[in-house]
């Protein structure tokens, strides 16, 4: 996802990972939870450019919303197409002058009226001296009472601002369940230097978990990680830095090394492009090698490299490498890449982490969703290594999302039917199962 976007082998080498500028839309005050009549949920957030997205809730069906007038977007029949219009979709204030009402108009058929059912807080909390910028989830209904479940939410490792993106708060919190969204230290509102160091980027969420405990009305909330593709390795050791976590739930996330997940996601590529098994064999020590020249900061691994450069410089599959991080580093010399290396490598990566030790050492309750053809977290990976924590008697719950690839996308339709859903109850269920937090 461009938002919770790949940590793959293959962007490394060619754009910097840089910290999004925080921009405030003119028609923020839009985003959240709405509900029709009908009961049907849709979250509104942010999307490229201008343009906002709708996810609905059941059928996990998603829509751009294009802008055609300050409160007024149309929306054409899937999410990658404008055209033919689908809809007309306007935004109306109430007496209080905040946006408490969505009308939807389809094509020839009649307006569906729909309520806000969540609010938003802008809050904010330090963490290692760095301010970071988080945006508040809670339901409005009146009689729902302070929440018994709160979930912090660690999106992935692309550097947009999480607070004006991320939509899991609105269906939680359409669900009684209170949610922090968190903009990553340097991107959006946060301050600190963008990172992707795990350690780093855990004490963050530690420190989010800390703040919501102490938040009125929050101090009984069993409080949960929900962490996305990057976060399967983050959201766990996080956990094993609170006592106050009582579940994770990870979606499209990774247990391996980086270097295991770029060496199988580059595998999968090739496979795709036609190589055969044993040739992807062969291929595998190119990538490793590639990678441990990277994780010495481009100042080792440099002979092993060569030497297999030199081996398969007739390989018939080397030019499928076109496009690829291994690629590049099979068709440029040395010193460009040295030199250029260094500044477009993600910062800190550890690229031989894996979470096994981690998850072995935790006792709460988790539930992992992956997505079956995953191209940038492969569950070749993950799966198995899950089922050998079940094995010793972890209380891990798998759920395998069939067809659907990273972010649990279908495209041009969606999401996977039933992925929202799945979030939403694992966070209820895993709640259920967590003893009440001890008083501070």
């Amino acid at each position: 996802m461009t938002r919770l976007s790949k940590l793959s082998l293959a962007l490394l080498l060619t754009v910097a990972a840089m910290p999004a500028c925080a921009r405030q839309l003119p028609y923020a005050d839009v985003m959240g939870a709405y509900r029709f009549e009908d009961g049907r949920l849709v979250s509104i957030r942010r999307s490229e450019g201008k343009t906002l997205r709708a996810r609905f809730y059941a059928s996990g069906k998603s829509r751009r919303l294009h802008p055609d007038g300050k409160l007024r977007f149309t929306t054409g029949p899937d999410f990658t197409a404008s055209a033919p219009l689908e809809a007309v979709i306007e935004f109306q204030r109430g007496d209080s002058g905040q946006i408490d009402r969505m009308v939807w108009t389809p094509q020839d058929s009649p307006a569906m009226s729909a309520s806000k059912v969540n609010r938003s807080e802008p809050v904010q909390f330090d963490s290692d001296g760095a301010v970071l910028s988080a945006r508040l989830d809670l339901p409005t209904r009146a009689d729902s009472g302070p929440p018994s479940t709160a979930v912090v939410l660690l999106h992935g490792s692309g550097s947009d601002a999480a607070t004006e993106f991320f939509h899991a708060g609105d269906f939680m919190a359409a669900h009684g369940v209170a949610t922090l969204t968190y903009d990553k230290r340097g991107t959006g509102g946060s301050e600190g230097d963008y990172t992707f160091d795990f350690q780093q980027l855990a004490r963050d969420a530690a420190a989010a978990v800390e703040y919501l405990s102490s938040r009125p009305g929050m101090t009984g909330a069993r409080i949960g990680l929900s962490g996305y593709s990057q976060g399967g390795w983050t959201a766990p050791l996080a956990a094993s830095m609170s006592s106050r976590v009582g579940f994770v739930i990870v979606s499209y996330g990774l247990v391996a090394s980086p270097t295991e997940e770029a060496r199988v996601e580059t595998r999968q590529l090739l496979r795709s492009r036609g190589v055969d098994e044993e040739d992807l064999d062969s291929l595998d020590e190119l990538t490793v090698a590639a990678v441990e020249v990277i994780a010495s900061g481009f100042t080792g691994g440099w002979d092993e490299l060569e030497s297999l450069k030199k081996q398969y410089r007739r390989a018939p599959w080397l030019h499928q490498l076109y496009g690829t991080t291994v690629g590049k580093f099979v068709r440029y010399p040395r010193w460009l890449i040295r030199w250029l290396g260094p500044l477009l490598a993600p910062k800190d990566l550890p690229w031989h982490y894996d979470s096994m030790d981690v998850l072995e050492g935790l006792e709460i309750p988790m539930v992992w969703l992956l997505a079956e053809n995953d191209t940038s977290a492969p569950i070749e990976l993950a799966l198995p290594m899950l089922e050998s924590l079940q094995a010793q008697g972890k209380p891990i719950d798998v759920r395998v999302f069939p067809e659907a690839d990273h972010s649990m996308l279908l495209l041009p339709n969606g999401y996977a039917p039933g992925y929202f859903q799945a979030e939403v109850e694992a966070a209820l269920d895993l709640s259920a199962k967590t003893l009440l937090p001890s008083s501070p």
